[in-house]
């Protein structure tokens, strides 16, 4: 196994963020992203509106299944 720059410096690299994950979460933490990333807005909407974000995601999920596969052709 040869080993080059580019796999010691990807090595290093992922070593220094375990390192530093704590500090990353801190960080993180304090962007305050609570109500960004939670689906509240999407149980507080009418059943119109969720059945229709379900078959949005369902096609989106379908598209990019549809495309991986074609693309390994």
């Amino acid at each position: 196994m040869r080993l080059s720059l580019r796999k010691i410096l990807m090595f290093l690299l992922v070593l220094v963020i375990v390192s530093r994950t704590g500090k990353i979460l801190q960080f993180l933490e304090g962007l305050q992203f609570n109500g960004i990333l939670t689906l509240e807005p999407l149980r507080r909407s009418p059943e119109e509106g969720r059945f229709l974000v379900t078959v949005l995601l369902c096609a989106l999920v379908f598209v990019t299944v549809f495309f991986l596969i074609n693309r390994r052709k």
